[in-house]
């Protein structure tokens, strides 16, 4: 039998972990101070859910976790959507509420 070390990714576990490493973030979401500098807990955050987006497969998943949250904080969703490039990451797709998740 021939194992793919590749992860197997759940939606509902993936956009759980995705929605705690936002909490990280959470003042920022919410306020929009303070501004997250690399090696803050919130970048450090983001570095985590741009580990988790390391696959064509799983960038997909992370973009529908992340329009599930924007949709549930709509007000703040620019703030959600500068989060990464704060931090100086690129998730390999830009967070908008039209964002196409299918690419």
């Amino acid at each position: 039998m021939l194992l793919s070390s590749a992860p197997i990714v759940s939606s509902f576990i993936e956009c759980s972990i995705i929605t705690q490493l936002f909490s990280a973030c959470s003042l920022f979401i919410t306020h929009g101070t303070p501004d997250p500098i690399p090696g803050s807990p919130c970048c450090d955050a983001m570095s985590g859910v741009n580990n988790i987006a390391n696959t064509a497969d799983n960038r997909q998943y992370v973009c529908r976790c992340l329009m599930d949250l924007i949709d549930n904080f709509s007000s703040n969703a620019s703030a959600i959507g500068i989060l990464p490039g704060l931090c100086g990451i690129s998730l390999g797709f830009n967070i908008d509420p039209n964002a196409d998740c299918s690419l």
